[in-house]
């Protein structure tokens, strides 16, 4: 009956009436009554419910569409398939991630930042990842997610000097994570180290990840750098910002065992 009363079909008068609109109900010959105008009403609900279904979906779906990722298997990340042995270490961090997680789930307007450091290899990205697809995933009111490996993303707005038709520009690059909800600065340090012969960000990443920072509120970074080193190759106002907020999220992954063996 759905959608019935919006067809031009002739249709009969019921001696029955709707209890709702006080109308007479209408039928045709060997089909149950029905009211015209709560028929109207359950389609308008039916295409608010699909504005508001697409809506959400266009929200939660930035993490895949629009991510840097090393490897699409990142995306399968989560709580439940990060090894946290009995007894481990890992159990307090995986703990720890989740309550930072639900923090930012739970209010979007909660402006702080996490950072995870240590060295390659102890699960730094896969929590990250984990983080993000429970924020996306769960959140009642939307959040625009995004994870972005600081490498790839250095490297495509370079690639992006030659392509005229690049999405990845600089003044793309900036708007797009100065715009989510909650951000991953993924692998940030690695940008640099790959300098022969100077361990020092140098200015262009320097300049990107300033006027991202300066708009840009709700960052989960990972990094192979200690807060020392973080303090040596880049900016001290640039670390600053890269730690606002984040005296009870910062996680040392320091003594957790290699994931990748």
């Amino acid at each position: 009956m759905k959608g019935l009363a919006n067809l031009k079909i002739k249709t009969l008068k019921s001696t029955e009436t709707c209890p709702i609109h006080h109308i007479p109900l209408e039928y045709l010959k060997g089909m149950k009554p029905f009211c015209v105008e709560c028929q109207r009403e359950e389609t308008e609900r039916e295409k608010k419910q699909q504005v508001e279904d697409f809506k959400i979906e266009s929200v939660r779906s930035v993490l895949t569409k629009l991510s840097l990722v090393d490897d699409a298997s990142e995306y399968n990340h989560t709580f439940k398939n990060f090894d946290a042995p009995e007894g481990t270490r890992e159990v307090q961090i995986k703990k720890q991630t989740r309550m930072i997680a639900y923090r930012y789930l739970k209010d979007r307007d909660d402006e702080f930042n996490t950072i995870m450091y240590g060295t390659p290899g102890q699960g730094k990205t896969h929590l990250a990842m984990a983080m993000l697809n429970a924020v996306n995933d769960n959140a009642k009111q939307p959040q625009k997610c995004l994870f972005v490996n600081t490498v790839s993303l250095i490297q495509a707005i370079k690639d992006s000097w030659d392509d005229p038709t690049a999405r990845w520009t600089e003044k793309y690059a900036i708007k797009l994570l100065k715009g989510v909800d909650l951000l991953v600065l993924d692998d940030l340090g690695s940008e640099s180290a790959m300098n022969v012969g100077d361990k020092t960000a140098s200015q262009f990443v320097q300049d990107i990840l300033y006027k991202v920072t300066n708009r840009q509120h709700r960052i989960i970074t990972t990094t192979n750098l200690t807060l020392d080193q973080l303090q040596r190759v880049y900016n001290a106002k640039l670390v600053s910002r890269l730690r606002a907020g984040s005296r009870n999220s910062a996680i040392d992954f320091t003594g957790i065992t290699d994931k990748r063996y």
